[in-house]
């Protein structure tokens, strides 16, 4: 049986979290060196596997109106036996606010834009803003990976809209949006499974705004079990008959 590689489980597992997305742990920043990082490949002896991921993504903006809304999103991929199991949270809201908007210029987001990696942008315009992109990746244990999992609601897209301002999480095929829109504010969280890319931008044209984008991925990874590898030298070994003239 084919196994899914680790960029498949990665787009298995585009985006709340513990509870869900709406409170997320606090970021944390993990030192890897260049031998961890090669250890998460290869089927040799005492190899990492990819036994589980964990994606958590959220957006929110809010005016001086007192207008505000929010997108969030959670995907959850732990290995079962020969292939994994997905668990899925999708969740937006929105309010309006009072009194007319201050901002008539539009903001777009990064539609278009496409990435290898992390890529961030951020454009300002007025006074008073405030806008935040943060991206965390770290390796956790398999055990504590799907703490607060079973608030997930199971859902894959979730859009709500008050007055100019809306929300909206999808998971689509391989990838993952998250996009908040109000007057002279754009905010987009893309990840593109066909390339392998994670795009944060944001947007705003106006003042007194606060909105930001955040996206954190857990990762954990187990050794090589002996059964495992015994299974992996099995497979290649009757692959190699296939060669083999009849």
């Amino acid at each position: 049986m084919k196994r899914p590689s680790l960029r498949l489980a990665l787009l298995l597992a585009l985006a709340a979290a513990t509870p869900p997305a709406s409170a997320l742990p606090p970021l944390r920043a993990d030192l890897v060196d260049d031998a961890t990082l090669a250890a998460l490949n290869g089927r040799y002896f005492d190899a990492q596997m990819l036994v589980g991921l964990r994606v958590d993504l959220i957006s929110s903006v809010a005016t001086p109106q007192q207008g505000a809304a929010m997108a969030s999103g959670s995907l959850l991929v732990l290995r079962d036996g020969a292939g994994f199991s997905v668990r899925s949270d999708a969740r937006s809201q929105a309010a309006a606010g009072v009194g007319a908007d201050a901002s008539a210029a539009a903001a777009s987001g990064a539609e278009s834009v496409r990435m290898h990696g992390i890529g961030q942008l951020a454009q300002i315009a007025g006074d008073g803003n405030r806008l935040s992109n943060l991206a965390a990746i770290e390796f956790v244990d398999a055990a504590g990976l799907a703490a607060g999992a079973g608030g997930f609601n199971g859902r894959t897209h979730s859009d709500s809209a008050a007055g100019a301002l809306r929300a909206q999480v999808t998971f689509l095929d391989g990838a993952a949006a998250v996009g908040v829109q109000a007057p002279g504010v754009s905010l987009q969280q893309r990840l593109d499974g066909g390339l392998g890319g994670i795009a944060q931008s944001g947007h705003i044209a106006g003042e007194g705004v606060a909105a930001g984008n955040r996206l954190q991925l857990q990762i954990a990874t187990a050794p090589m079990t002996p059964q495992l590898g015994r299974e992996l030298g099995l497979l290649q070994a009757l692959a190699g008959l296939r060669g083999v003239p009849r």
